[in-house]
């Protein structure tokens, strides 16, 4: 925990009488539960601010937890800005973001680019945004509400993939267990996360199909609209199943590669241990040094076997490279 940062970030905190809480596109549970768990937080702590989570999905969790706020640009142009669980600017959700008075980045994600903000906190070595936030409150010894507590959860259980993934550690499980003495259910969160629809059990087991192996064992898979559009999926609810294609016996990385409606591609990265997180920096993209992303525009389906002899290159190596 970066406490220099940290003490500056409360310091913001306090200042400012609004505040706007800001996440990535296509939010996975860590930025939603990120966002609001912040939130809520602050809220409980500081009841004169005005506190709003601004943002889009997942709106399956949205009745089990809470909804993002909608607010004017007028509100937006007093506030103080917090971008959680995204290393850049242009990657939020809600570009309004550069009406704020200022902003701060709190993020886990190695950066691809030089943070142009007030105050910025990124560890690397925590596995989620809300292992960051519940850290932070933890050490301020700020009141954590049950529904800050269930969202913090959601966000660490998920990046992590259920305490698989690293950089799952000590520090963790710690911040778990003190989130379980708040009182959190996860069982009702998973009964929501954990389903499929028949629909996208299909379209998995279409990818298990198509996926191909490099000679040094990358799994990966290219997906077009008609492959999901068949079962009535949309291109935002099926772009991130590269797991579908994880965990096969000498793969150390598979990638999917989902062409959008509207022609772009998004590339989703994972390995075992390597760090493909250069090479999504090298296509534009980034992450994290096992799991990474990014986004192609105008590529061809042949222009993207680059990547996939790049990562090949690094199967073979079985190092950084460097």
């Amino acid at each position: 925990m970066d406490k220099k940062a940290c003490k500056a970030i409360l310091k913001k905190i306090k200042q400012y009488d609004t505040i706007t809480i800001y996440g990535h596109i296509n939010p996975d549970c860590d930025c939603y539960g990120s966002s609001i768990g912040l939130r809520e937080i602050i809220r409980d702590n500081f009841k004169n601010k005005k506190v709003y989570a601004l943002g889009f999905g997942p709106d399956y969790m949205f009745e089990r937890l809470s909804r993002y706020d909608e607010v004017s640009d007028d509100v937006i142009k007093e506030s103080l800005a917090i971008i959680v669980d995204c290393s850049e600017i242009a990657r939020i959700s809600e570009q309004r973001i550069k009406l704020a008075k200022e902003i701060i980045k709190i993020d886990h994600h190695i950066e691809s680019v030089p943070f142009e903000g007030t105050i910025k906190w990124v560890d690397n070595g925590a596995i989620a945004a809300c292992q960051m936030i519940a850290e932070f409150a933890l050490h301020y010894h700020l009141k954590i509400s049950n529904l800050a507590a269930e969202a913090l959860y959601l966000g660490i259980c998920t990046d992590s993939g259920r305490f698989r993934y690293a950089p799952t550690n000590e520090r963790t499980h710690y911040v778990v267990a003190k989130l379980y003495e708040i009182g959190i259910n996860p069982k009702t969160m998973f009964d929501i996360l954990y389903q499929s629809d028949a629909n996208v059990v299909k379209y998995q087991a279409l990818l298990i199909t198509k996926f191909k192996q490099t000679e040094h064992g990358v799994i990966y898979c290219f997906a077009d609209p008609k492959d999901y559009e068949q079962y009535d999926l949309t291109f935002d609810k099926i772009s991130k199943n590269v797991n579908v294609l994880g965990n096969i016996k000498g793969c150390p990385i598979w990638i999917l590669m989902t062409r959008s409606p509207e022609g772009f591609i998004r590339c989703e990265f994972r390995s075992q241990t390597l760090n493909i997180q250069k090479i999504a920096a090298k296509y534009g993209g980034g992450g994290h040094r096992c799991a990474s992303g990014a986004r192609l525009d105008n590529w061809s389906w042949d222009e993207c076997m680059k990547i996939i002899n790049d990562l090949d290159d690094l199967a073979k190596r079985g190092d950084d490279g460097e």
